[in-house]
């Protein structure tokens, strides 16, 4: 699903659509905040969860170790994909699996939409305890 704004007759979609979650920050312990989620696809039982990062920005500390313990014994799958998010363009994704990262390299669009194809693909054809 491809966002359907229009900011300039519509204003900032960030602004309009995204709630500002910091009224929530006292009611978690330590240092936890909420995290928001790019995008998701179901497939199977399996969940696959894309996290987008505009070039040279690390993943935080917090986000490492969610998406490390999210993706251990779980049928869950993070693609974190790099890039320049206003024109789409990724140039390098690391794919969480299992509590580790898998794969940690360059991709270009392409390359993502094969991870992505791959994934549905593998999923779809395990059986599972539904």
């Amino acid at each position: 699903m491809s966002i359907r704004h229009n900011c300039e007759s519509s204003g900032c979609y960030i602004k309009k659509q995204t709630p500002d979650w910091g009224f929530l920050d006292n009611s978690f312990s330590g240092k936890i905040k909420i995290s928001d989620m790019d995008g998701m696809v179901e497939a199977n039982g399996h969940l696959l969860i894309l996290e987008w990062k505009r070039e040279g920005v690390a993943i935080s500390d917090g986000q490492r170790i969610m998406f490390e313990k999210i993706t251990t014994n779980s049928r869950i799958t993070v693609y974190v994909i790099f890039g320049d998010p206003e024109y789409s363009i990724p140039k390098h994704i690391k794919i969480y699996k299992d509590g580790v990262i898998v794969n940690d390299k360059e991709c270009a669009a392409e390359n993502l939409k094969n991870y992505c194809t791959y994934w549905e693909k593998s999923v779809r054809e395990l059986i599972t305890d539904n």
